[in-house]
């Protein structure tokens, strides 16, 4: 079949997922660190967790001169995802045309249950003729 290998004109990249727009684990971690670098040359001493974690002492710090390296790799991975999300189909579109193509399916949604309730409707009266009718019929 010529239609399962032609893939759906609005379908996401297959490079596209929801890690490559999550910025806030790889930036609570920064921020972790550099908390815990604060906290350590402030003098403040907090009780650690159980098991540990970034702001545990002896653990990984950062100063404020550090962030801007730290932080590197988020800035590359969110410029990633605004191409990607830039590259998406139907985003140069404008508010008002995607509003009017919500008022276009909200139209078609109504008549085609309006058609569905039609066809409850009559499928319904036929059942009830067929049993005034009376008759042998074969029960399934």
């Amino acid at each position: 079949m010529a239609s399962s290998t032609v893939p759906h004109p609005l379908a996401l990249p297959p490079t596209f997922s929801p890690d490559t727009l999550d910025a806030l684990t790889e930036l609570s971690l920064v921020l972790a660190k550099v908390r815990a670098g604060i906290q350590s040359s402030s003098g403040i001493t907090t009780e650690p967790a159980p098991g540990g974690g970034a702001g545990a002492p002896g653990g990984p710090t950062l100063s404020f001169k550090e962030v801007p390296g730290a932080t590197d790799g988020l800035k590359h991975k969110l410029q990633r995802a605004r191409a990607q999300v830039r590259a998406l189909p139907d985003m140069d579109r404008t508010i008002g045309e995607q509003t009017e193509e919500i008022r276009d399916l909200e139209t078609r949604i109504r008549t085609q249950r309006a058609l569905l309730q039609r066809l409850r409707d009559e499928a319904a009266s036929r059942e009830g003729k067929e049993e005034a009718a009376g008759g042998d019929k074969m029960e399934l």
